[in-house]
């Protein structure tokens, strides 16, 4: 360096002392290690290396507006360690033809005017390392514990290398290029420079020590990027322009954009990051850390960029698919984007949400059609913003994967563990039309609070106790809480889905029912079958009782109804199953309006809205409400009990013999729990007609108004209330499809007729249901208030006669007792004057009085 330049720069810095932007050029370089020259000219400083390695120790390293320092290297590597106590400001230009690295514990800053163009890599760190380790090749640890930061606002290119930007805290609010390679923004006390092509290639060492973070407002454009933090949190914010991450990949090196935050947050606000590899399929967008955030307009984009080519990959919440170093907390707000598209006939890609707790708003995600996203949380609630976006990715034939895990390790707050149950649990209807796939996949239970509704050729999965063989509980069920799953395609039948089913539950493929006929002819002794929407039985004049030999398999309604049966036939068991034995299943099926005669005079004959025989079969939370009759073991629900039954009712007439016939059972030999019928509208008082009496309760209409299961503070009960809608007279089944009709009742004291007025009609998703029902018939009762009740007084009212094809109905209704009008009217008086007048009760009448 000549001595004029020297003086120039020390009366500069004498007149700022401490100002890193004062220098002009470099100052004090000297190598200690490799070869070279250093020389200045004007305001310019030149580096010659002789060697393929170098370590040149300087004072101080700025540039200043308009300066440059030039790095004739070859393709080898120039580290430039600064000794000084002043940070780096680089107003000026850098030049290399090889790799650069720039070490200053105190920090750096490329400012909005600086440029950085090298044809290796540019380092910038104030971590530092070995000058013997660094001559010796090979991968290099920056290490340090410095308050030193780095930023960028100007522009930084490397052609053919990486950019690596390395500190307490990193931003960058300008441009990052690295078309070859890989750009970093790293901030940590101790960084890993490999040969590994990509993000693999340079990673940080974890450290719940570091504080510091990275924040992106600018653009970053690379084969590969990767901004994380060791401590702190990731930011990739909108600037003043457009914020973006744009990974293009090269033959070596898939289009990858990485961020991570395993101690801290990342955050992507209203920025996009994009990846796409060389050959035009989509990318790698890796996101994770112990919370992450998608926000604002968010855009992720890993699609293909050319026809032809598949989608790539987003993980969010996870460093791999199926759910590795799961995020404590992931939301995916509304407005933000996933994208992992194939173009033209490319393939769909993959997506994954996950974390121990996920929240997911009303997004737009889509791995395009036959591609796939996987939601991995320890227990999930789909909420309306989900089911819009689940039903947009699904109708955009995107296979959605809902999937929770066992939950040791979920965190409500720091330092508290939560231990989830790894449930799914659905509050907002689902519904598509599309070949996709949505498999509902938990560690526990699923509860289906809400419809699921499956169009075209599309397939549904629902699996509980996913993780059997391993640590799960095996005690999670399928529960329909409120709600039915249908498959609407009118090319479905039995025959279709026999051997190539759109339904799998736990495992096993269903034989859908889809029609009357399907229901007759396609069920068989054993299997499984479900029925793919409400039946009107209407058109088959006299049904043939199913599996009369006894049915060993499972029959799973989903929640749908069968309606207008009529069975009248001389079988030895009469019911819609003739008999179900040891090992048959038959549940979430609602029978309504049904009509069943058995003719049959065998003694072993049984006939009942439901099944004719239990044979050692189970038989819980189910009503029914149809008319029975027979000649021998004639009960309302079931003709005979070989079993159990619990949590039942049934209010239908049963007419058989005067020893054998029973509101709910004609002949029992097994267990009645909690189960009761209508001794008013049954004709009989006898819950059971023969065999083990007990169990079973007669209750009048007007009991179950008052002391009916449901009702608060009665001694009776149902096994599990939850399973039912409370009602006049009758509860429902909360899992099968209903409808709720409310009114308000009004008589006037010393009358017995009522007004009945406010009628509303809500259906199980608390909808208005009034275009459904059918009125012509609605009759209302109020058995509990007579012409003489106190004014004041209050009563259960409740309906009968509505009807809704496919749906239950129920009432809620109470009347009240208003106070009549009552007129006085004085009669015409005699006085004399000056004395008060005197009135009795033959000088005024009344009218309306009671």
């Amino acid at each position: 360096m000549t001595l004029t330049t020297r003086t120039l720069l020390l009366g500069i810095t004498a007149l700022t002392p401490g100002f890193a932007w004062g220098q002009a050029l470099p100052t004090g370089g000297t190598y200690v290690a490799g070869s070279g020259s250093i020389s200045t000219t004007g305001g310019t400083t030149t580096i010659d290396q002789s060697s393929a390695r170098g370590v040149i120790n300087w004072q101080g390293f700025s540039i200043g507006p308009g300066a440059s320092v030039r790095f004739n290297n070859g393709s080898g590597a120039t580290l430039n360690r600064v000794t000084g106590a002043q940070s780096s400001s680089l107003q000026g230009h850098i030049g290399a033809t090889g790799t650069v690295f720039l070490i200053n514990p105190n920090g750096v800053v490329i400012g909005p005017g600086g440029t950085v163009v090298t044809g290796g890599s540019f380092v910038a760190s104030t971590r530092d390392t070995p000058s013997s380790a660094f001559m010796k090749g090979g991968n290099i640890i920056l290490s340090g514990g410095s308050d030193g930061t780095v930023t960028n606002a100007g522009k930084i290119t490397s052609t053919s290398g990486n950019v690596v930007l390395v500190g307490a805290s990193v931003s960058n609010k300008g441009t990052v290029s690295a078309a070859g390679g890989t750009a970093n923004l790293m901030a940590g006390n101790q960084v890993v420079l490999s040969e590994v092509d990509g993000p693999s290639g340079v990673y940080i060492v974890a450290d719940s020590k570091a504080k510091g973070n990275v924040t992106n407002t600018g653009r970053i454009k690379a084969a590969a990027a990767t901004l994380a933090s060791a401590g702190g949190n990731v930011y990739a914010l909108a600037g003043n322009r457009e914020g973006l991450v744009q990974a293009t990949g090269t033959t070596r090196v898939n289009g990858q954009v990485w961020l991570s935050a395993p101690h801290g947050t990342v955050t992507v606000e209203s920025t996009t990051l994009k990846a796409t590899s060389a050959d035009g399929s989509g990318g790698i967008i890796r996101a994770n850390g112990r919370n992450v955030d998608f926000s604002g307009k968010a855009v992720l984009n890993a699609s293909a960029s050319k026809a032809g080519r598949k989608g790539g990959r987003i993980l969010v919440g996870t460093d791999s698919m199926g759910g590795t170093n799961l995020a404590r907390s992931t939301t995916v707000a509304s407005g933000v984007t996933l994208k992992a598209t194939g173009k033209g006939t490319g393939a769909g890609g993959t997506i994954e949400t996950s974390a121990h707790t996920l929240v997911v708003g009303s997004a737009t995600i889509s791995a395009g059609p036959g591609g796939s996203w996987l939601l991995d949380p320890d227990d999930l609630t789909i909420d309306s913003n989900a089911a819009s976006t689940i039903n947009s990715a699904l109708n955009s034939g995107t296979n959605v994967t809902e999937q929770t895990s066992a939950a040791t390790n979920n965190i409500a707050g720091t330092g508290t563990s939560v231990a989830g149950n790894g449930d799914i649990l659905l509050n907002a209807a689902l519904s598509w039309n599309s070949t996709a796939h949505l498999i509902l996949s938990s560690y526990h239970s699923i509860t289906l609070n809400a419809d699921i509704t499956v169009g075209g050729t599309g397939k549904l999965t629902l699996t509980t106790n996913n993780n059997i063989g391993g640590t799960g509980t095996g005690d999670g069920t399928l529960n329909f809480g409120t709600s039915s799953v249908r498959f609407t395609s009118s090319s479905l039948t039995a025959a279709s889905t026999t051997s190539s089913s759109p339904l799998t539950i736990d495992g096993h493929s269903y034989t859908l029912i889809t029609s009357p006929d399907d229901l007759q002819n396609a069920v068989g002794v054993s299997g499984y079958y479900a029925l793919a929407r409400p039946l009107d039985m209407s058109s088959i004049s006299n049904f043939t009782p199913l599996t009369s030999s006894g049915f060993t398999g499972t029959f799973n309604g989903l929640g749908n109804t069968i309606s207008n049966l009529v069975i009248n036939s001389g079988a030895e068991s009469v019911g819609l199953f003739g008999q179900v034995s040891r090992g048959g299943t038959v549940r979430n099926i609602g029978l309504l309006q049904a009509n069943v005669t058995g003719t049959s005079t065998g003694i072993f004959t049984a006939a009942g809205g439901l099944v004719g025989t239990n044979n050692y079969g189970t038989i819980s939370d189910v009503y029914a409400t149809g008319n029975v009759t027979g000649n021998n073991n004639t009960g309302g629900l079931a003709g005979r009990n070989n079993d159990t039954i619990s949590g039942a009712y049934a209010t239908g007439r049963v007419t058989g013999s005067d020893y054998d016939t029973g509101g709910l059972v004609g002949n029992n030999f097994g267990t009645i729990s909690n189960a009761y019928f209508d001794t008013s509208t049954s004709g009989t008082t006898a819950s059971i007609g023969k065999g083990n009496m007990s169990g079973g309760k007669g209750l009048t209409t007007v009991q179950w108004l008052t002391e009916g299961p449901m009702v608060s503070g009665s001694p009776y009960r149902f096994t599990d209330p939850g399973a039912w809608v409370s009602g006049s007279p009758y509860p429902i089944l909360s899992a099968l499809p209903h409808i709720v009709i409310s009114s308000t009742g009004a008589q006037t004291y010393g009358q017995s007729a009522f007004s009945v007025s406010s009628l509303t009609f809500t259906d199980q998703n608390s909808k208005n249901a009034s275009s459904l029902v059918e009125t012509s018939n609605l009759k209302w009762y109020s058995p509990l208030l007579s012409s003489t009740s106190n004014a004041g007084t209050t009563g259960a009212m409740y309906g009968t006669g509505a009807m809704a094809k496919g749906y239950q109905i129920t009432y809620q209704a109470t009347d009240t007792v208003s106070k009549a009008a009552l007129g006085i009217t004085a009669l015409n008086q005699t006085g004399i004057y000056g004395q008060n007048p005197s009135l009795n009760n033959t000088d005024f009448k009344t009218s309306g009085l009671v």
